[in-house]
């Protein structure tokens, strides 16, 4: 037996058909009422009425940030130098689009190619992410061991024990270009945490979190060619935002004449060192650890060739190897194009 059918007036309605009816009276809007909104003028109504996007209407991009677009900018400069001067050659790299982008948009994508992440902790503010594609960071090992900078055995999805050891070079690197790049702003210690391959291990945000994400475009070469992407949670960005917020002035202000020439002499009195090179030559590990005394190199270049005078990671002059007054000297013959 049910309990309906032991308690028969638990079945029955709360209320009544007629105390419904005296509530709903009480509800719906009286005589007094209508006529009070009868003597309301009428209200204009719009000629057009466009769709409205959600999206452009509450957009909180990074477009709205010119300071955070300004410090990319700095970005790509310092990445494109720490690239030359390991490959000692022109290496093209490019900043794009910057990116609002859900965190679990970006895991899902990178799933797709091998990438390698250098995860970086600042104290009170989070994590934030640089990830390479795989065959770039390859490469990038390749060069700094003196190798042309060619990624080999492409199918890898991982690096190896003794990579893995130089990746973390390249990671203290771009702790020095992170904390130089955002000092204006956020004075901070970038720690690089931890290396990673799995983009799921990387727990920089929750799953549904906006992120900025600033690509690069790099080609080493016409067969090697990929991205290397800086990713900024808005939880990480958070207590920074309104100072993002500030554009640079496009107003020259006026330049102080001792201050300048004061910058002027102090620039003049900076060191530089320059080398002249006089020929490379490529050795593998084995060959490099077997060199003796009387050994010979052979550097590709006829004796009467002129050599390069370098200053930092840039070749300016053609030179020509000689002596002067008993001691080593260079000719110098020509500019070398910068363009």
């Amino acid at each position: 037996m049910t309990q309906e059918s032991k308690n028969p007036e638990a079945a029955e309605p709360i209320l009544a058909p007629e105390e419904i009816d005296a509530l709903m009276q009480a509800v719906v809007p009286s005589e007094e009422a209508d006529a009070l909104f009868a003597t309301l003028p009428d209200v204009p109504q719009p000629k057009v009425i466009e769709d409205f996007d959600f999206e452009v209407a509450v957009n909180n991009g990074p477009e709205r940030y010119p300071l955070f677009s300004t410090l990319q900018q700095r970005m790509t400069e310092s990445l494109k130098e720490m690239w030359i001067e390991v490959f000692q050659r022109e290496i093209q790299l490019d900043g794009e689009n910057i990116e609002q982008r859900i965190y679990e948009d970006i895991v899902a994508e990178d799933k797709e190619k091998p990438q390698v992440y250098f995860i970086y902790d600042v104290h009170d503010f989070g994590r934030i992410v640089v990830a390479w594609d795989l065959p770039l960071v390859v490469a990038y090992i390749d060069a700094m061991l003196g190798g042309l900078g060619e990624a080999y055995d492409e199918g890898s999805n991982a690096l190896s024990p003794v990579e893995m050891r130089l990746a973390r070079r390249i990671g203290k690197s771009l702790e020095k270009l992170l904390a130089r790049m955002w000092t204006p702003v956020l004075a901070k210690q970038y720690v690089l945490q931890k290396i990673e391959v799995e983009a799921q291990f990387l727990g920089l945000a929750s799953a549904s979190d906006m992120c900025f994400s600033v690509p690069f475009a790099v080609e080493i070469s016409e067969d090697l060619k990929g991205h290397v992407q800086l990713h900024y949670p808005r939880t990480f960005l958070a207590p920074i935002l309104d100072n993002l917020r500030t554009a640079s002035s496009d107003e020259v202000n006026p330049m102080d004449p001792a201050w300048q020439g004061q910058l002027e002499k102090g620039l003049d009195q900076v060191p530089l060192t320059a080398r002249l090179e006089f020929g490379t030559c490529h050795l593998d590990i084995q060959q490099f650890l077997s060199l003796r005394a009387g050994d010979f190199l052979p550097l590709n270049k006829n004796e009467h060739d002129p050599a390069k005078l370098w200053v930092s990671s840039v070749s300016l002059f053609e030179a020509m190897p000689g002596s002067q007054d008993g001691v080593l000297a260079a000719e110098i013959l020509a500019p070398i194009s910068q363009s």
